[in-house]
């Protein structure tokens, strides 16, 4: 390569991410996409009020930005996290957890993942709607 490559926004069509994966509407464009030797995508995911991801694990670390709104993430058996734009969460390989848009809340983050072939996420059963109402009230500051 050489100069740097620049992906429009308009050259990036958005998804509806898989409902067998995600419980609401969640959006997903893919930002960048991995280019050997680099393994790296990123994905902006915009979570409607109440969207979220199933409980899942990845065998790579992720990175969270949040960009907009009020989200959360929370590991299996601990408390949740709230997420505010400017904030930023690892998660390490392995570990089961979720993220999405609290109750009444818009929120959109960049995903960054290492991809380690395709079956690199394990993807789980959806966030119980009792627990995920018990949790997911965003905090008032």
């Amino acid at each position: 390569m050489d100069d740097v490559v620049i992906r429009t926004a308009a050259s990036r069509a958005t998804k509806t991410a898989p409902a067998a994966n995600f419980t609401g509407t969640v959006l997903q464009d893919a930002m960048a996409t991995p280019l050997a030797p680099s393994r790296t995508s990123a994905t902006l995911v915009t979570f409607a009020p109440g969207a979220r991801t199933n409980w899942h694990t990845h065998r790579t670390r992720q990175i969270l930005v949040a960009t907009q709104g009020t989200g959360m993430v929370e590991v299996r058996g601990k408390p949740p996290h709230v997420m505010r734009a400017g904030d930023v969460v690892e998660v390490p390989p392995g570990l089961v957890h979720w993220h999405g848009a609290v109750a009444g809340h818009l929120f959109a983050h960049i995903s960054f993942l290492e991809i380690e072939g395709p079956d690199n996420n394990t993807w789980m059963e959806p966030v119980d709607e009792a627990h995920y109402q018990a949790v997911a009230i965003a905090p008032a500051t």
